[in-house]
Parts: C-alpha cells; sequence; structure tokens
C-alpha cells in the first residue's frame, strides 16, 4: 500500500512540475492552476493550461481561429497594411505546452506590415481589429500556424530552437500516427505595442 501511495505521490508531483514550466507568464490563472494542481484529488485529470477559461475563448473567422481578450487596448487599431510593433510569446498545444520562443523583453519587438505574408495566417488574421496596448492570446490551429518550406514570423531567434520547433511541428512519423491536428497548434500570447497607419 505504500508503495502505491508514493507512486501517486510522484506522479502528482511530475505532473506540477510540468504544469508549472509550461505558464512562461505570471497571471491570474496561474495562481487559480497552481493551487488546483495542489488541491485536487489524487487521480483527478489535470486541467491543460490552453483550456483555463476555455468558456471565454472567442471564434475569429472561419479556419479555426480562436482568441482570449486579457487586456483590451486603447489606442489605434490595427488593420490591413497598418505596421505594428508586437511583444509575444509561442508554446505548442501539444508537448506540455513547450515555450518555443518569446520576445517580451522591452527592447525587443517583432514589427511587420498587417497582410504582407511575413507571418503566420494566424497571428495575421487575429492581429486585426485589436488596439494599441491590447493583450490577446490566440489558439491557432496548423493550417493558419508555422507552414513546412516557410520562414515566418514570429519565430525563435536561436537556430537550434528554430530546428526543435520545425522538427517537432512537422514530424511526419506522429502527423501519420494521427497527431498532426494538435502537433501543430499553437498558443501565441501577443501584445500589441505600436500600430502606425499605412
Amino acid at each position: 500500500m505504500l508503495r502505491g501511495t508514493t507512486a501517486m505521490r510522484l506522479k502528482r508531483w511530475s505532473c506540477l512540475a510540468a504544469m508549472l514550466v509550461a505558464l512562461p507568464f505570471r497571471s491570474a490563472s496561474f495562481a487559480v492552476s497552481r493551487r488546483w494542481l495542489l488541491l485536487a484529488p489524487v487521480g483527478a485529470s489535470a486541467p491543460a493550461f490552453a483550456q483555463d477559461g476555455m468558456d471565454q475563448w472567442q471564434d475569429l473567422g472561419s479556419r479555426g481561429l480562436k482568441f482570449i481578450d486579457l487586456r483590451p487596448g486603447k489606442g489605434a487599431e490595427a488593420m490591413e497594411e497598418s505596421t505594428v510593433r508586437i511583444q509575444w510569446s509561442g508554446r505548442l498545444y501539444s508537448k506540455q505546452g513547450w515555450t518555443y520562443g518569446r520576445c517580451n523583453e522591452p527592447e525587443c519587438e517583432l514589427r511587420f506590415k498587417v497582410g504582407d505574408g511575413t507571418t503566420i495566417a494566424g497571428l495575421d488574421e487575429g492581429i486585426r481589429g485589436m488596439r494599441e496596448g491590447g493583450y490577446r492570446r490566440f489558439l491557432i490551429p496548423p493550417q493558419i500556424a508555422y507552414q513546412e518550406g516557410q520562414e515566418l514570423q514570429p519565430l525563435p531567434e536561436r537556430d537550434d530552437m528554430k530546428r526543435r520547433l520545425y522538427s517537432t511541428v512537422f514530424n511526419k512519423i506522429r502527423i501519420a500516427n494521427g497527431e498532426g491536428a494538435t502537433l501543430g497548434t499553437i498558443v501565441l500570447d501577443v501584445v500589441l505595442k505600436r500600430v502606425a497607419s499605412a
């Protein structure tokens, strides 16, 4: 009996460690998730980080893009041909929420023109209608996320992290095993810093 109890405790703590590593930003949902994991009955399934507040996800367009406004912006609105500057943090929906890249330091910004085709389609679609100062979380399905053979932003700065991202998202064996729908799905947190009209 003691061995079983110890094994269950170890399983619970490894689940806790995996969930805490998956969360890149400290937020109110962080405290709720951590408290749930510590107080949850042994054997209960932990909620996935991307499902926190699942009832708050809103559909955007017809290609499966979902978003939550974590902080609405009050400034200029991003639209077609606006030049925008964002800070971002990206993680995979699968792989226990592995964070593959981030640009959330004050001196780090990704700049692009909305509609120019340099970013993943999910970001390009999702940024439209967002206002300067806003903070939005996107759930981006594979068909509008990273595409094989294209270097679409946002990407990690380091080459080894890019290779790891691509080898995970485009893993042919796992795709053949039917994991493609979740393998390429990403969760992208975006803060819209600046909007300049065309």
